[in-house]
């Protein structure tokens, strides 16, 4: 696999989502051939957005969402950034190893537990998360 990236942006409407992941099908998803990873990376791509849209720009339409990700041979890196005001530590901090089944099934904060348990690794920055995905 050749090495690849893109970005997308959007306005923080949740109606938006399934335009993104339209592209993603068209970009990403069509160079994966293993349909779980394809399951994963929908999954925690979505909560990402999820999470910038409604915690991170406080679904103002005004502000944008940027996704991008470059993938190579072993990995896939996919960066979401809001123009919010950043996550919070007590949020950063949230563990996967000691998920509980009342946590998976909450309205809000799992979207962090679920993709730091698919992940290989979750990098908080200031307004982005950036997730990466071993292929």
């Amino acid at each position: 696999m050749n090495s690849s990236s893109s970005n997308f942006i959007f306005s923080s409407e949740l109606s938006n989502i399934p335009k993104v992941f339209d592209w993603l099908e068209s970009k990403l998803f069509k160079l994966i051939k293993n349909q779980d990873k394809k399951n994963t990376l929908s999954l925690v791509i979505q909560e990402a957005l999820a999470n910038a849209i409604i915690h991170g720009n406080k679904e103002n339409k005004d502000k944008n969402v940027t996704l991008s990700y470059c993938i190579d041979k072993s990995q896939i890196s996919i960066e979401v950034k809001d123009e919010g005001e950043g996550v919070a530590i007590e949020n950063k901090q949230k563990d996967s190893e000691h998920i509980k089944t009342e946590d998976l099934l909450k309205d809000s904060g799992r979207g962090i537990i679920l993709m730091k348990h698919f992940c290989k690794d979750v990098i908080f920055k200031k307004n982005s998360i950036k997730l990466i995905v071993e292929l």
